[in-house]
């Protein structure tokens, strides 16, 4: 039974990495994969609640956590993650799918996604869905949680394959303090996905306003 069940995990993780791995990622295979998830759970008798969003027990420090670590994760950004990707990629992060400066409507699509699909949609499926198979699959032993974090942050950046592999690289790297913020809340989602929402919206803001290079130095 055991040997059964493993397989099982084993075949349902391959089909979420197929999912993200093979062509285009899109906003319909995020749902796809948010599909999948919650049957996954639904199978074993669990809900999202198991995996980090019930009720906080305090909304206030659930913002300052959120707040705290996005301010973390933008400096990082800064002075070390971009910088750093861009010399492993040799090529600057390509964000030219996320508008230009000055463009409202992009602004508004962009930011209306944020706080929907990226915020909660990424942060269900790579830190609290597939953290969970992953240390299902490998056991809760520090080896366990670096291999989870390091293959659900690797699957992240291949998502924002649009932003070329510097921006793969940076978004991988931006997964994994998401991951590693997820242990240290005790894996609650919500201060993840707070700060994931003021992330993307510091970053979308900074474009609109065409001063991306204060996130990206190498921006034009």
């Amino acid at each position: 039974m055991i040997d059964r069940q493993r397989k099982g995990l084993v075949a349902e993780l391959a089909i979420v990495v197929l999912v993200v791995v093979y062509g285009w990622f899109s906003v319909e295979r995020l749902i796809l994969l948010l599909l999948i998830a919650s049957q996954s759970l639904w199978l074993r008798g669990l809900g999202w609640s198991d995996l980090g969003l019930q009720k906080p027990a305090s909304v206030s420090r659930t913002l300052i956590e959120g707040v705290a670590a996005a301010t973390v994760i933008l400096v990082a950004v800064r002075f070390v993650i971009v910088p750093a990707a861009e010399r492993i990629a040799g090529v600057p992060v390509d964000l030219s799918a996320l508008g230009e400066g000055g463009d409202a409507r992009a602004l508004s699509r962009w930011l209306a996604q944020a706080w929907t699909l990226a915020a909660f949609g990424e942060e269900m499926v790579f830190r609290g869905y597939m953290i969970r198979r992953m240390l299902d699959l490998t056991g809760e032993s520090p080896a366990g949680r670096a291999a989870a974090i390091l293959i659900s942050s690797s699957l992240f950046g291949l998502t924002h394959g649009y932003q070329g592999w510097a921006g793969v690289v940076a978004t991988g790297s931006i997964g994994a303090l998401l991951a590693i913020l997820y242990f240290v809340s005790r894996r609650n989602l919500w201060p993840l996905i707070v700060c994931h929402g003021l992330v993307d919206t510091v970053a979308l803001s900074l474009i609109y306003f065409d001063r991306r290079s204060w996130l990206f130095p190498s921006a034009n």
